[in-house]
């Protein structure tokens, strides 16, 4: 799989620094993804809430996008079209 990933976050999506052992405990991790430029991504999905989070490998921090703005995205891709 290749992921097209852009280095700037959506507007609705949150950034966190991914210090806390709790943060990690509430993930749960799918697998790693590359970038066309090579770097490394975590994803997972929440425990609970079940939405996607992707973890830079070189930086640590983690971005969470709500289902809500991945459906907005896809609609935005003409999904149904």
């Amino acid at each position: 799989m290749n992921a097209k990933i852009e280095k700037e976050c959506p507007p609705k999506g949150r950034g966190s620094r991914g210090d806390s052992n709790s943060l990690s405990e509430e993930l749960e991790y799918l697998w790693d993804e590359r970038d066309a430029a090579g770097k490394i991504y975590e994803i997972y999905l929440g425990r609970i809430s079940r939405s996607p989070v992707v973890r830079s490998k070189l930086s640590g921090k983690y971005f969470l996008l709500p289902w809500s703005q991945v459906i907005a995205l896809a609609a935005k891709a003409k999904i149904n079209l």
